[in-house]
């Protein structure tokens, strides 16, 4: 039997209510926005653009799928008592996402970079990775929250990209200027950056 999309939508969101998993509870709302308290009709021309910062140090995140009211996270760039550094949100796995405060110490080739993150202990932590492409933009959103990158879009005066994860082709993957966001494949024997990544 075939639900309509609206049953469904209200199915999945009771469920994860009920089992205490509500995505904008877990990630933190504002007062004014917590269930019960945001109204459900608020137009979207009231509402801020996603990514806003709100005077209570949260970032509006869009409506949340679950409820369809206002959501807000905490913003990225808070250090750990481990050390390591909250960016943001994964989009591929909407969970936390945190990150080391500096890059490798050295640019490398991007299986180099693949090797490095899957090997790094840092922070008391051994689940390191490199960056999928979307958690690569949410790195580039909160650059300057976070800290500690090459915004100069420069390496040994060539351009200077972060490696992704995404391999485009056996000798090509997925990497973004930090200066411009400019992002493109290139050859994966290029010395680029990186910055790992992990999840909660």
């Amino acid at each position: 039997m075939k639900l309509p999309i609206p049953v469904m939508l209200a199915a999945i969101g009771a469920c994860l209510l009920f089992s205490g998993r509500s995505i904008a509870t877990e990630v933190g709302t504002p007062a004014d926005s917590a269930p019960g308290n945001a109204p459900s009709d608020v137009p979207s021309s009231r509402l801020p653009e996603i990514g806003t910062k709100m005077p209570d140090g949260t970032v509006y995140n869009g409506l949340s799928m679950v409820t369809g009211r206002p959501e807000f996270v905490r913003a990225a760039g808070g250090r750990l008592p481990d050390g390591s550094v909250y960016a943001g949100v994964s989009p591929d796995s909407n969970q936390a996402m945190y990150t080391t405060p500096q890059d490798a110490a050295m640019v490398m080739p991007w299986d180099r970079a693949m090797r490095y993150c899957r090997a790094l202990t840092a922070h008391g932590k051994h689940d390191w990775r490199v960056p999928s492409l979307t958690e690569l933009a949410v790195l580039f959103r909160n650059r300057a929250d976070i800290g500690g990158f090459n915004e100069t879009g420069l390496i040994d005066n060539r351009p200077g990209y972060y490696w992704t994860s995404l391999e485009v082709t056996t000798t090509t993957a997925w990497g973004q200027r930090f200066n411009d966001g400019y992002h493109d494949d290139f050859s994966k024997d290029r010395p680029s950056l990186v910055r790992c990544v992990r999840s909660a």
